[in-house]
């Protein structure tokens, strides 16, 4: 296990934004400790075993939170997202693993994996890599896109949720148990329809080259 080199503590109330530059390593983001404060975030690096650790992640204040921007080649950074944070990261290299925060999820990861398990809102998209996703909200505002070049697009949504849909892939297939049917033009497949009965809201599921599933989230008994 890399042992962290590099801490940094601060608070962020509701409704701020808590933004992740990462040039390379897993980013894993949670919410606070039980022992934390609720309002408190925490940043935590550790550096490879077989390398000398690079510079200490760069905390600055912008005008809705606060930015991070960790250069150079990290292990992991452990991000703790305090209650009602909404989460922005931007990776170059490296898995993204996001669980259990409250506030909202935005992730594009240049080259790694997307793992997204949230009670509310979440987008992610790759350039190379897939996109595992499940969120808890069953209304919204806008479209949510979700978006891989070279990888796989899974979406959890609840079975209840009741919005505007469009799946497609340019050389894949599409799978769905909400019972949606598309249409098919060669090697692409696309869905563009009503889930439940619609609503003014959506959600677009697309990958390149890749398989795009949207599944059901049923409510555990």
């Amino acid at each position: 296990m890399p042992t962290p080199f590099a801490t940094h503590i601060g608070v962020l109330k509701p409704g701020s934004v808590l933004t992740v530059n990462i040039e390379s390593g897993v980013v894993n983001a949670f919410k606070p400790a039980q022992s934390d404060p609720a309002d408190q975030y925490t940043i935590t690096a550790s550096a490879p075993a077989d390398a000398s650790p690079p510079p200490a992640p760069a905390v600055r204040p912008n005008g809705s939170g606060v930015v991070v921007d960790a250069t150079g080649k990290l292990a992991n950074l452990l991000v703790r997202v305090p209650e009602g944070v909404a989460l922005v990261v931007r990776s170059k290299q490296g898995n993204v693993n996001v669980t259990d925060i409250s506030g909202s999820v935005d992730v594009h990861a240049d080259n790694g994996n997307v793992k997204v398990m949230v009670a509310g809102l979440a987008q992610a998209s790759t350039t190379n890599g897939s996109i595992d996703l499940t969120m808890g909200k069953t209304a919204w505002t806008g479209t949510l896109r979700d978006s891989a070049r070279n990888g796989d697009v899974t979406v959890y949504i609840p079975e209840t949720a009741a919005f505007h849909v469009r799946m497609h892939t340019g050389d894949g297939t599409l799978f769905t148990d909400f019972g949606l049917t598309g249409a098919s033009a060669g090697s692409s497949e696309t869905i563009d329809t009503a889930v439940n009965g619609g609503a003014s809201f959506g959600l677009d599921l697309e990958s390149d080259r890749g398989a795009v599933r949207l599944l059901r989230l049923a409510p555990q008994s």
